[in-house]
């Protein structure tokens, strides 16, 4: 299957590549709906069996935390379970539970370190914490045009290797380009990085 690229308003003075694309032969396949197999209340069930077990309250005392998103884990072709992400900002880890709604139970309780995809609500404290920086406010940018995505440094040697950063990029509705971005440290808190982008003149 091509998805080719779609481009509004078209270039005018570029080549249709399109006739050196190879034709693909596609077989259909039969296929059938499924519906979601854990509920808005198993979510809510979930997020509260998990928080409460010994394990993982043991794991987040007086740590700064969050539950980013409830999930869910294949037992077997049978079974699948709620999974419970939790994001530790202290020091930057992540508990994974999962959980039995049936027993009921937290069945299984890890700790890894990666980075899981950026809830809203850290998109929004990312946006609070821009918009309470203020340079970007000062300089034109609407703050609430942010969109944000997590971000890793790599450098070891950097104070912030490891934390949970979200790259924001702020648009303005008559240019395709990002014109300011923000890099916010959701576990320190703060921004590490910000400015405007170079603009090209409008035609």
């Amino acid at each position: 299957m091509h998805l080719d690229p779609f481009i509004d308003p078209r270039f005018v003075d570029a080549e249709d590549w399109g006739r050196y694309l190879t034709i693909t032969e596609t077989i259909p396949v039969d296929f059938e709906y499924l519906e979601p197999t854990i509920t808005d209340q198993d979510v809510h069930e979930a997020r509260e069996l998990a928080l409460a077990s010994d394990n993982v309250r043991t794991a987040l005392e007086g740590q700064r935390y969050e539950v980013l998103a409830v999930g869910s884990r294949t037992v077997d072709r049978e079974t699948e379970l709620p999974l419970v992400i939790v994001y530790n900002y202290t020091d930057d880890t992540v508990i994974e539970a999962t959980v039995d709604l049936r027993a009921p139970e937290v069945r299984e309780v890890s700790m890894k370190r990666y980075q899981p995809a950026l809830s809203s609500a850290e998109q929004s404290r990312a946006l609070d914490i821009t918009r309470d920086d203020g340079r970007l406010s000062r300089s034109g940018i609407d703050i609430d045009t942010g969109l944000g995505l997590v971000v890793e440094d790599v450098n070891f040697r950097s104070p912030q290797y490891g934390h949970r950063l979200v790259d924001l990029r702020f648009t303005l509705t008559n240019r395709r380009c990002p014109s300011a971005f923000a890099i916010v440290d959701l576990s320190a808190q703060c921004i590490v990085g910000i400015g405007l982008l170079p603009q090209e003149e409008l035609s």
